[in-house]
C-alpha cells in the first residue's frame, strides 16, 4: 500500500461516516426539524439581524453566526450537511495530533458509542466537541492556557462543554492534593445525591432565567423521559467504560498519560453526574454522554494495544460489546416519533409547556 493512500484512509473513511451520518439525519433525526425552523427563521429576517436577532443567541453564539453565513450562501440540506462534516473533521484532524496513522479501532469506540447522538442528532454538540477535543489535547500536551481558551471557544457552540472545566479543576487539584481531593469530592457528592438540594437550586435558576433545559423538565419531555428503563444501567456502562480505560490501557507518551487522567477524571465526574442529577434523565444522561469522549479516545488506543498483543478473544469481545451498544444507541436514537412537528407551537391558541 502506498504512503500516499495510507495517508488518506483516514480521510476516506471520514468521508462514508458522513455520508451514513447525514442520511440517518435527513431521515430518521427526531432534531433536525427544530434545527430547520432555525434556519428558517434566520431566513426570514434582514441579513444584519440573521446575526443576532434570533431568540436563543446568547446561549449558543457560535452557532447562530455560523447558521446566519450558511443562510446567506447554502439551502438548508447543503448546510447542514456541511456542518457535520466539520464536526467530523475538526475531531479527526485532533486525532492526527496524537495518532498520527489511526485505525478503524482508534475511533470504532467514538462511532459506537456518541456518533448517532451527535453528528447523527445533536449537531451543536458534536461542534462544540470537535473543539473541546482539541481543548482535551492541548491540555495533555501541558499547554494548559490555550486548552482553557479553546474549550472557552467551544463553549459558544454549546455551553454544555464546561463541564470540561470541572474536569481540568479536578485533575488540577489532584496534581496538588492528591487521592483525597476525590475522596472529598465523592462524598460531598453522595451526600448532594440522596438530598433535594441540587433539584430545587435547578428548578428555581431555570424559572427565574428561562433557562432552555426547562424543556426537559416539564411536560411530555419530561413525562417520557426514561421510558426505555435503561437509565438506571447507564452509570453501570460509563463506570464499566472508565474501569477497562484504567485496566487495560498502558500509555505510551506523556501525552497519552495525560489524556489516560482526562479520562478517568471524566468518568468519574460523569458518575457523579448521572447520580446527582438521576432526577432529571435528560440532563443527566446529556452531561454524561460529553464527559465520554476522551473515554472513547482512550479505549480506541486500548483496543489497538490489544490487537498489538493478540489478545484476540477479549478484543472481540470488547467489540461486540460496542457494537452492540451502538445498535441500541442508534434505535433509540432514531426511533420514529409521533409528535407533532410545528415550529413555534407557542404561538399557538391554548399553548401550555404542561402539554407538550
Amino acid at each position: 500500500m502506498s504512503y500516499s493512500f495510507q495517508k488518506l484512509k483516514p480521510f476516506i473513511f471520514l468521508l462514508c461516516c458522513w455520508a451514513v451520518l447525514f442520511a440517518l439525519n435527513i431521515i430518521f433525526s427526531r432534531d433536525i426539524f427544530q434545527y430547520h425552523c432555525w434556519f428558517d427563521d434566520a431566513l426570514a429576517l434582514a441579513g444584519p439581524d440573521r446575526f443576532f436577532g434570533l431568540k436563543g443567541y446568547f446561549h449558543d453564539p457560535a452557532y447562530y453566526i455560523l447558521q446566519a453565513v450558511g443562510t446567506m450562501l447554502f439551502p438548508f440540506e447543503i448546510f447542514f450537511w456541511l456542518l457535520i462534516f466539520a464536526a467530523l473533521l475538526v475531531k479527526l484532524l485532533a486525532l492526527l495530533r496524537v495518532t498520527p496513522n489511526p485505525s478503524l479501532l482508534d475511533v470504532l469506540p467514538y462511532l459506537m458509542v456518541l456518533s448517532f447522538l451527535h453528528e447523527g442528532t445533536q449537531i451543536r454538540v458534536a461542534l462544540a466537541l470537535s473543539i473541546a477535543l482539541w481543548a482535551l489535547i492541548k491540555f495533555a500536551q501541558g499547554k494548559r492556557h490555550l486548552a482553557i481558551f479553546i474549550l472557552g471557544v467551544a463553549c459558544t457552540f454549546h455551553i454544555s462543554v464546561a463541564c470540561f472545566f470541572h474536569v481540568f479543576l479536578m485533575l488540577f487539584l489532584y496534581e496538588r492534593f492528591g487521592k483525597i481531593v476525590l475522596i472529598i469530592i465523592a462524598v460531598v457528592a453522595t451526600i448532594i445525591a440522596y438530598t433535594s438540594i441540587v433539584r430545587d437550586l435547578v428548578m428555581q435558576f431555570g424559572e427565574l432565567t428561562n433557562a432552555r433545559y426547562m424543556a426537559y423538565s416539564v411536560g411530555s419531555i419530561y413525562r417520557k423521559q426514561n421510558s426505555s428503563g435503561l437509565f438506571q444501567y447507564f452509570s453501570l456502562f460509563v463506570g464499566g467504560l472508565t474501569i477497562l480505560v484504567w485496566k487495560l490501557y498502558q500509555p505510551e507518551s506523556k501525552a497519552w498519560a495525560q489524556l489516560k487522567k482526562i479520562a478517568l477524571a471524566s468518568g468519574f465526574l460523569a458518575i457523579i453526574i448521572l447520580q446527582i442529577f438521576r432526577f432529571n434523565v435528560v440532563i443527566a444522561s446529556r452531561l454524561a454522554d460529553l464527559l465520554l469522549l476522551p473515554i472513547v479516545l482512550v479505549f480506541g488506543s486500548a483496543l489497538v494495544q490489544l490487537q498489538k498483543s493478540q489478545r484476540k478473544n477479549l478484543l472481540r469481545l470488547l467489540i461486540f460489546a460496542l457494537i452492540s451498544y451502538g445498535a441500541a444507541r442508534g434505535f433509540l436514537t432514531y426511533a420514529p416519533s409521533n409528535a407533532p412537528r410545528v415550529c413555534h407551537p407557542e404561538l399557538l391558541p391554548n399553548y401550555h409547556p404542561e402539554n407538550d
